[in-house]
């Protein structure tokens, strides 16, 4: 007689088969990347549904469909479990943002805060699917090429606006927030395309390096020059934090395969200068603009003075924590709890830091349940793949540090799909310590 363990992973092989939801996934993935709107509608403005909105319909029929299969695969894996139990948290301190927003008159803010719910939901439940389908050695290596081909294509509308060939792609009112900076079908703010192309380059490294998953080498060199392209252009001075933290854990955990990795895009490098010397100028002036001309003092880098660069790069950000600190410390009955899932009603705006905004929206617990997510990826072993597991690691350790100044791994809608994107690198990732082969 089979044990419930051995139903449950013959449920899951059979899930992992399934053509239709691998049809699904594929969409997502591809919705991840393409955040122009698809459908417009007004009900405080300028609103509009993305498509993962849409598809995200299908997630959420297929995960009620096999629901308990999934369930059990959630509870027995701890960074699932952790992030499930955030998301939970999450649910019920939507009760409070519910009932803030009726005694404020923000009756829109109850739809908006549903909304996130319904994408916090979209990406975690994709990840679980990723997870089981990649199980698989051809169907991660056919998302590795699907994710290889978007990021190219992305990349490739960002170099054709900088050329004149494509239009800025959003709308007037994102032309004015955000400057018009050209970040291509990704999003107007610049931390999306720049937490893209880090989140992507940093998952094609890993896959590059390990060579038992036997992906193409020339399309994932293609995926990494194009990321850093693109990464250069996006102006994110996040990302670019990002990237040097990884790097540095990096060259730290890995140092022959740094040097290596190093070489090799080098090279590649040298051959595009020699067909377009441009691409590297754009890089250059926008560099310059994002970070080089906003030092008040060019030798605070040499002087290591952290506080006056924050003051210079932090476009405010360090008055906003100052203010949510105080905000804090003046309503202390605000931080074991919160006060609400996506609720800033009171204090006017996140934090641009989201440990000080889940401070303030779902407390310390909450605060807890979403660290202890991040740091069970470090608990990990990968015996057998230990470069993506060094990979692993590193992004999340440096994403952690890029969360000091933004909320890109939550559902504020300025950032996207960037917490569904950054899922699926970690399934991609963690994927073959679940070898099936096939």
């Amino acid at each position: 007689m089979a044990t419930r363990t051995e139903y449950m992973e013959k449920r899951m092989r059979m899930l992992g088969k399934s053509g239709f939801l691998k049809f699904t996934l594929f969409l997502i993935l591809i919705s991840y990347f393409y955040n122009v709107a698809v459908f417009n509608y007004s009900i405080t403005g300028n609103n509009e549904l993305r498509l993962y909105d849409f598809i995200g319909m299908l997630i959420l029929y297929q995960f009620y469909q096999h629901r308990r299969v999934l369930l059990w695969f959630m509870n027995r894996e701890k960074y699932l479990y952790y992030l499930w139990t955030f998301i939970r948290w999450c649910m019920f301190m939507m009760i409070f943002t519910f009932f803030i927003s009726y005694l404020n008159g923000r009756l829109t803010w109850i739809l908006r805060t549903t909304l996130f719910m319904y994408h916090f939901l979209i990406f975690f439940f994709s990840f679980v699917f990723f997870l089981i389908l990649m199980r698989r050695v051809k169907t991660l290596r056919q998302l590795a090429y699907l994710h290889i081909i978007m990021v190219v294509i992305a990349a490739l509308v960002v170099l054709f606006q900088h050329f004149g060939i494509v239009p800025y792609l959003w709308s007037e009112l994102d032309r004015k927030a955000y400057g018009g900076f050209l970040s291509g079908i990704l999003g107007p703010n610049k931390i999306v395309l720049g937490m893209v192309m880090y989140i992507s380059l940093v998952t094609f490294i890993g896959l590059f390096l390990q060579k038992e998953l036997r992906i193409n080498k020339l399309m994932l060199l293609a995926g990494i020059l194009f990321a850093m392209i693109a990464l250069g252009l996006s102006g994110s001075r996040t990302s670019y934090v990002g990237l040097l933290v990884f790097l540095g854990y990096f060259f730290i955990r890995s140092t022959g395969k740094f040097i290596y990795m190093s070489v090799i895009l080098g090279i590649g490098m040298m051959v595009i200068s020699m067909y377009n010397t441009e691409i590297f100028t754009l890089i250059e002036n926008v560099v310059n603009g994002r970070v080089f001309s906003k030092i008040s003092d060019p030798t605070l880098i040499a002087q290591g003075n952290v506080d006056q660069l924050y003051e210079d790069l932090g476009s405010g950000r360090k008055n906003l924590s100052l203010m949510y600190i105080d905000y804090l410390l003046t309503h202390v009955y605000v931080v074991p709890f919160g006060s609400g899932f996506n609720n800033f009603i009171l204090i006017g705006n996140s934090a641009h830091n989201i440990y000080l905004t889940l401070i303030n929206e779902v407390g310390l617990v909450g605060l807890y349940f979403y660290v202890r997510w991040l740091l069970s990826y470090f608990a990990l072993d990968f015996k057998r793949f230990k470069q993506l597991g060094i990979v692993l690691k590193g992004l999340v350790l440096a994403t952690m540090v890029t969360l000091l100044f933004g909320e890109q791994l939550y559902v504020y809608r300025p950032v996207f799909a960037i917490l569904g994107l950054f899922l699926f690198a970690t399934a991609i990732l963690l994927s073959p310590r679940y070898y099936i082969k096939s």
